[in-house]
């Protein structure tokens, strides 16, 4: 099951660029044939005062992003799954893109 996350008081940093995802050392390919990258990335609340460090995928091109600038994520979703070695839950978090703040105000 997938959750969809409300965004809009939240901002995002980046922590980190874009990095393909790996499985067993391979890139990981959508079925449909695009590459997932995994973008590091600070979520900041301003209302609760308080900040998280999150990865989400991202299917498709490489996100071009900046350290430390802000960016804006599109269609941010929660989809934790139980691992299969150590059986524990693993926060997954997906977005369909993640673009700067500037390039992101252009689009809506």
């Amino acid at each position: 099951m997938r959750l969809k996350i409300e965004t809009t008081t939240v901002r995002f940093r980046v922590a980190g660029t874009a990095r393909p995802k790996k499985i067993k050392g391979a890139p990981y390919i959508t079925p449909d044939g695009r590459q997932v990258w995994v973008v590091r990335l600070t979520a900041m609340e301003p209302d609760r005062n308080t900040s998280e460090t999150i990865w989400v995928e991202v299917a498709g091109e490489e996100p071009e992003l900046t350290m430390d600038d802000l960016v804006q994520v599109h269609g941010l979703t929660f989809a934790p799954y139980v691992g299969k070695t150590d059986h524990k839950i693993v926060r997954n978090f997906r977005a369909d893109q993640v673009t700067p703040l500037d390039q992101g105000r252009k689009a809506a």
